[in-house]
């Protein structure tokens, strides 16, 4: 991740153009036009074999041949040209360069890899690349469109990077006549080079970028994506919709960018942690886009309605709670001067509907007393055509008293079609957004109060260091490597139990016994009730193997069950080598929840933290939430909080609170652990059980493999 020679991109001085055509409708010609056409002031060159005058310029034959060194260089020729020109514009000083072509991961007559002699190429000469297989990129400040699109951008404060050229094209359309203007439209495609890191990274500093919106498939570079968007989002505007929710979406973004696909819970916890919005479709993200394009904040989630019709204001109202925003409470004080200015058939509350024949006036005048008011902060005001209103003039009016005041806290919804569009584009003149119904105009409102707050809390959480207990690393690498070294993935229970322990994480007191014999002696020892497990390395599930014995409480019942157990096992599984059963003491906790702690690694973003609720119900309940290491308490309280049995957690009715920091502070060591040993792929402890005295770890597995350092393995690095 690196913002180096992004300027030649973002800001060149001279283009050249690879492949520049007359052709009508060709991707050369098409992107020549819009150089010309977008008021670029530096140098276009073209470039074509036969030399000739392309749209009016005269072009040079070869790379070579041109006069002087361009910043950036478009290559629109087809794949197994690419390697070559990108050699010779490093060898001319070129160091930025976008590949239209897809199809580059492909060989050569020499049995070479286009793609990776091209990145080779690239990362010797220092050379940015975006692409291949995309649209190309626009900066309307400069008059910079070096893009084969329909439709060139507006200059405004959004950025947005795509590895979807298709959707910027239906972005930049949509965006056009709601006069909606970015600061960079970058389709980056495959991104084989300059992908999600280095743009953000870029546009982190940058002054005319206030907002910045995404467009993923997948994620290639976990860290430094992760570090690129913290940094971002500490200090501005970060959204994103991420296709792929779907088994089949996920299998389609995969084939569509030629890269893994990770688990979409484990991308909501990673734009989250990294303080990310994650939209849930275009629609919204087109709703975000036109308040931020207009606005550049909102005062909190709270609003006041003002409509003049009831039923379009209620929608407005269930949209707003659906979303997570809340309505405004008005005070007495406020009611009091509303009835002055209204008829007294208004809706005495919020919404305030001031009834469907309200001239522009009333508007005007509640508008006011709304915005005096201590407790209102952001005001949607609403309008409804009637045969005796006049949506221009309810505009006027309003946009008068926001032109007085210049308080910053006003967005519209002029609710219908063709009769209210002239009202629409007052507002959209006048520089304010102005929705098509109070739905949409709600969601934006609290997508953007949810960036606020999120940029808010990551700043205060992320800035706690995990309060970690005291561990032994050593130790439990010991025993890690004891393991592997014996060929072995997968540790019994007793190892991981033992792993734990050098870890502070409580567990019960578990021994091993070879036979019936050793596991008499062990319970006289305990002196309690015990359970009896199964262990052995071939057996993963003890359960479901019928290898798990509960509430044994004589030394004589234990040494039967463990005969009988090994007796069965070695009948009914005869091919898995048995070493005998574990003998723990059993808990004594009347009514404890059952919560599972675990690790999982995701193909993009490493390994994650799960909490849930646990037992052997685990995969039917379906009840949980994932948080990335390494982890804070207030971190790991977040994910907690997340799930269902959270609430059963606090306490109810007669039960009372379970020991939650006991939950959390587990959550906190098993992510030191991860952070620690690489080895760690998978990680359970189900069930942890959990009452108002605290939390212990009954049955443990930890499934580890070998790690080659420098492997990327943690999306987050503190």
């Amino acid at each position: 991740m690196t913002t180096e020679n992004l300027d030649k991109l973002f800001a060149p001085k001279s283009v050249a153009l690879i492949g520049a055509s007359n052709r009508a409708m060709s991707v050369g010609s098409v992107i020549m036009q819009n150089l010309l056409e977008g008021g670029f002031k530096g140098d276009i060159m073209p470039v074509n074999p036969k030399g000739e005058l392309i749209h009016g310029v005269q072009s040079y034959k070869s790379i070579p041949e041109l006069p002087k060194t361009p910043d950036l260089a478009v290559l629109c020729i087809p794949p197994l040209a690419v390697p070559d020109s990108i050699q010779m514009l490093c060898e001319k000083g070129t160091r930025a360069a976008i590949i239209i072509a897809a199809g580059l991961n492909i060989e050569n007559d020499a049995g070479e890899n286009c793609q990776k002699k091209v990145a080779e190429t690239a990362k010797k000469y220092g050379m940015r690349i975006v692409g291949p297989n995309c649209l190309g990129t626009l900066v309307p400040r400069i008059g910079l469109n070096a893009s084969f699109t329909t439709t060139p951008a507006i200059d405004g404060k959004i950025a947005f990077i795509s590895q979807s050229g298709a959707l910027c094209v239906s972005v930049l359309d949509w965006a056009k006549p709601k006069n909606i203007g970015f600061s960079y439209f970058s389709s980056i495609g495959d991104a084989m080079e300059a992908g999600f890191p280095d743009m953000l990274d870029y546009l982190a500093d940058d002054p005319d970028t206030n907002a910045i919106f995404m467009y993923i498939e997948s994620v290639k570079d976990r860290e430094g994506f992760m570090k690129a968007a913290r940094r971002v989002a500490k200090k501005k505007p970060l959204f994103a919709i991420k296709s792929g929710r779907s088994a089949e979406g996920t299998a389609a973004a995969a084939s569509h960018t030629g890269a893994l696909a990770g688990g979409d819970n484990v991308y909501d916890a990673a734009f989250e942690r990294a303080g990310i919005i994650r939209l849930q479709d275009l629609e919204d993200m087109y709703a975000a886009m036109q308040f931020l394009a207009y606005r550049e904040k909102v005062q909190s989630r709270n609003v006041v309605i003002l409509t003049n019709g009831g039923g379009p204001g209620v929608l407005a109202v269930d949209g707003l709670i659906k979303a997570g925003g809340k309505l405004t409470k008005l005070s007495d004080e406020t009611k009091q001067k509303l009835n002055e200015v209204l008829p007294s058939t208004w809706s005495h509350s919020n919404p305030v509907d001031i009834i469907g024949d309200a001239p522009g006036k009333r508007y005007a005048d509640s508008l006011k007393v709304l915005l005096d008011a201590p407790e209102v902060e952001d005001v949607l005001v609403m309008y409804v055509p009637t045969g005796v209103t006049s949506g221009e003039e309810v505009a006027e009016k309003v946009l008068a008293v926001e032109a007085e005041r210049k308080s910053g806290r006003i967005f519209g919804c002029w609710v219908g079609g063709y009769v209210v569009m002239p009202g629409i584009e007052m507002f959209k003149n006048f520089g304010l957004p102005n929705f098509e119904s109070g739905e949409k105009g709600v969601k934006a409102f609290v997508s953007v109060a949810d960036s606020q707050e999120l940029r808010e809390t990551r700043q205060k959480v992320d800035a706690v260091k995990p309060e970690v207990k005291p561990v032994n690393k050593e130790a439990a690498q010991a025993v890690i490597r004891k393991v592997m070294a014996e060929g072995r993935s997968i540790l019994t229970e007793f190892e991981a139990k033992e792993v734990f322990g050098y870890y502070q994480i409580p567990v019960v007191r578990t021994k091993i016994a070879k036979n019936a014999e050793e596991a008499r002696k062990i319970a006289e020892e305990i002196n309690a009730t015990v359970a009896v497990k199964i262990l052995s390395n071939d057996i993963t599930h003890k359960s479901d193997a019928g290898g798990v014995k509960l509430g044994l409480k004589t030394p004589d019942e234990v040494a039967a069950a463990t005969e009988e157990m090994l007796t069965r096992i070695a009948k009914n599984m005869p091919n898995a080598k048995l070493d005998g059963v574990t003998v723990q003491e059993m808990i004594s906790k009347p009514r404890p929840h059952e919560v599972i702690v675990g690790v999982t690694t995701d193909p993009i973003f490493g390994p994650a933290i799960m909490v849930g609720q646990g037992g052997t119900a685990v995969e039917v309940m379906k009840d949980s939430a994932i948080a990335l290491p390494p982890l804070n308490k207030e971190q790991a309280l977040h994910a907690l909080s997340q799930t269902r049995i959270y609430k059963l957690l606090k306490g109810y009715r007669d039960r009372p609170a379970a020991d939650i920091d006991g939950i959390v502070q587990t959550m906190v060591q098993i992510g030191q652990m991860v952070v620690d040993i690489d080895e760690i792929t998978e990680l359970d402890i189900n069930p942890l059980l959990v009452d108002e005295n605290g939390a212990v770890a009954v049955d443990a597995r930890i499934v580890v493999k070998p790690y080659t350092p420098g492997t990327p393995r943690l999306a987050i690095k503190e």
